[in-house]
């Protein structure tokens, strides 16, 4: 691997220090093909030990909940819920069957302060506690989630979902004495509740409570970083990662294009790209594609209005997967994981010459919603040998 990336124009790996741009590790002397960054507002990541902590505005989030640094790269979501961390709000959350009382003690981010607790004295199904969303999902899914604690000792089932446990319409989830992100999510439907409950006479200690709707109707909801409310629904934004490149760093009519990425979701209905383009325009463009469907890997290129796709499936579009695509007229290839997992003999000539990199799918829309631990662009293409090896 270390004597392919001596062929590579670009390596990008996930390093994250300066406002407005990510840097590449290759090229290390003009031009150095750096992609602009912009991130408008207050976001969230998980750090090297597991904790939440605030990302300083426009600055690259290197997220670590997929266990290695990973650039985390989101598309605009709300957190329908209010008093996200505090659950003794009872003009917003409703009670049946449980108490809740604040509590200080070490949170999810490391720090001391008051998080809710929920005892559990009925044992009647429509037990715990639960908010109305902000806005219902209208046929598009939910993703529910909270970080949750167990201070009785031992393990507990604690449930999650947008109803109680009496409709079903949830899940059980072992918990311990440690803070864990616990998580739910539907696909279509209507739904506005988050409903959380502990084990008949157990503690439950909450926080960082989060409703998400889905992109797409009869999608699957989606768990994207945490967002903090109190009074009001909240915004984040999109990651924007764009403008990275150069005619000089991307083959004109050959190359490799490479990521190793995860998706947040199995997201059906919606794609997410990453793209090589001439300009910013879907004219000319070399286009990975986290499809569709269901765990689908697809590989775009694009000509002026001659379109070449190649698909192939993995196992779990949200684990972090290897894909290179190698794009080259008569010869086109989609590897993955080590094998070449497509092949196309189609002609293509590019009009305009590729000189740009960007988490979308070379246009400006489409981006990335995902973990991207590195991005690798190569001039010229690699032989099978060198695609099975830079994928495994």
């Amino acid at each position: 691997m270390a004597n392919l990336l001596e062929k590579a124009s670009i390596v990008l790996t996930p390093t994250g220090y300066s406002e407005d741009a990510i840097h590449n590790v290759k090229p290390s002397s003009e031009p150095f093909g750096d992609m602009t960054f912009i991130q408008n507002g207050t976001t969230t990541r998980i750090d090297e030990n597991g904790l939440v902590v605030d990302n300083v505005d426009d600055v690259p989030r290197i997220d670590y909940s997929k266990g290695s640094g990973a650039i985390l790269s989101e598309i605009s979501t709300v957190n329908q819920l209010r008093y996200s961390e505090d659950l003794t709000q009872n003009s917003v959350w409703s009670i049946a069957g449980v108490f809740t009382s604040p509590v200080t003690m070490t949170d999810p981010r490391g720090n001391t302060s008051s998080v809710s607790n929920i005892f559990r004295y009925s044992s009647a199904s429509n037990a715990g506690t639960f908010q109305l969303a902000a806005s219902a999902s209208t046929g598009q899914g939910v993703g529910l989630s909270a970080w949750v604690y167990n201070p009785d000792g031992g393990t507990q089932q604690v449930w999650i979902g947008y109803g109680d446990v009496g409709s079903g319409n949830g899940s059980f989830h072992s918990v311990t004495n440690s803070w864990q992100r616990i998580e739910y999510t539907t696909t279509g439907g209507t739904f506005s509740e988050f409903h959380i409950a502990p084990a008949l006479s157990s503690n439950l200690r909450v926080w960082g409570c989060q409703f998400e709707i889905g992109l797409v109707t009869n999608g699957t909801g989606r768990i994207t970083s945490y967002i903090p409310t109190t009074s009001g629904s909240v915004t984040r934004t999109r990651d924007n990662y764009k403008d990275g490149g150069d005619t000089s760093l991307i083959g004109a009519q050959e190359g490799v294009f490479y990521v190793e990425v995860a998706a947040i979701a199995n997201q059906t209905g919606r794609t997410r790209g990453i793209a090589l383009s001439a300009s910013n325009s879907a004219a000319n463009r070399v286009v990975i594609f986290l499809g569709s469907a269901s765990n689908t890997i697809t590989g775009w290129i694009q000509a002026s209005s001659l379109v070449q796709t190649i698909n192939s499936t993995v196992t779990d579009q949200t684990a972090f997967n290897k894909i290179a695509l190698k794009y080259k007229s008569g010869d086109i290839s989609l590897w993955i994981n080590g094998t070449e997992a497509a092949t196309s003999t189609s002609t293509f000539t590019f009009n305009a010459a590729l000189s740009e990199l960007a988490f979308d799918q070379g246009n400006g829309s489409q981006h990335m919603d995902g973990l991207v631990k590195s991005v690798v662009v190569f001039k010229e293409v690699l032989s099978d040998a060198e695609l099975a090896a830079l994928t495994s």
